[in-house]
């Protein structure tokens, strides 16, 4: 059986057509088509509904993706094992929250490559809680998440760092707590898909505030820049970008007890890639520890 055919039918059912997955392996549509006729031929079984435009996987090829998954997998082991003594090697595709991509990640991947140069890693970035079903649904090896209040039972989860969450507004009171300038100012909403999102929400909906959304953001910079400019009151870790603004904002924790963002790397449980995935995070927490 040709390795190239299952990795094209697995592209196909993590993009949802031929033309996306030939864009993907850098092939022709055509290409893609003619694999797939050939995997059906060999294995003697219809994988695609024809019937619909483009193709749509049918119940049996949806059965075998997994399986096809699992193949890929142990190919991919056992190239890692022939290589030689000493050496990590391999492919690892990450997914990986924005935060850290834009500070600690770039670093570590390049210490990686030039201690590993056989090690080859991708990365994809976006929000936590769409990272983890993409981890669930095995287009991704591992991601770089913020654990939310409620950790995934099948992902298994490698510490990174943590930072205090606090809320950050230019119009508290000295003796104002967290709780009193969100339920009376603007709220400054982080993208409600990200892992912190999620942190923010379930904490408040437990202090029983019902805060009136003002904006809704996708960075913890772009939350900062508007506190600063008066236009409400917004919650960030309190990592470099926050202390940078200090002098302009007033810091409060939130929470009671106060709430950490944790910064984890998510794997499947019992994945064959969770040396290398390791491995990352050791270099990971190495650059946070050498930056404390």
């Amino acid at each position: 059986m040709n390795l190239r055919h299952l990795r094209s039918l697995v592209a196909i059912a993590e993009s949802e057509s031929f033309l996306a997955a030939a864009e993907r392996l850098f092939v022709t549509p055509a290409a893609v088509s003619m694999q797939m006729k050939t995997l059906e031929a060999e294995l003697q079984v219809a994988l695609f509904d024809r019937t619909t435009r483009p193709p749509r996987l049918n119940a049996q090829g949806l059965a075998l993706i997994d399986k096809a998954r699992d193949v890929l997998d142990s190919a991919e082991a056992f190239r890692e094992a022939a290589g030689a003594l000493g050496e990590l090697s391999g492919r690892l595709v990450i997914g990986s929250i924005s935060g850290v991509t834009s500070d600690l990640l770039p670093q570590a991947l390049a210490n990686l490559r030039r201690r590993h140069p056989r090690l080859v890693i991708r990365l994809e970035e976006g929000q936590s809680a769409p990272l983890s079903q993409r981890v669930l649904r095995r287009e991704l090896d591992a991601a770089i998440v913020t654990q939310g209040p409620l950790p995934e039972p099948a992902l298994a989860s490698l510490p990174i760092l943590s930072e205090p969450m606090v809320v950050v507004t230019a119009q508290a009171a000295p003796d104002e707590d967290w709780r009193a300038v969100i339920a009376s100012q603007p709220f400054l909403r982080i993208n409600r898909q990200s892992g912190m999102g999620i942190l923010i929400d379930h904490t408040i909906r437990a202090a029983g505030l019902a805060p009136e959304d003002a904006m809704e953001l996708d960075s913890s910079e772009t939350i900062l820049q508007m506190a600063a400019a008066g236009l409400g009151a917004g919650v960030v870790p309190l990592g470099r970008e926050t202390q940078a603004h200090q002098a302009h904002l007033a810091v409060l924790p939130f929470g009671d007890p106060p709430v950490e963002r944790r910064v984890v790397l998510i794997q499947r449980a019992k994945s064959q890639r969770d040396h290398l995935a390791a491995v990352l995070v050791e270099e990971l927490q190495a650059l946070v520890a050498a930056s404390t």
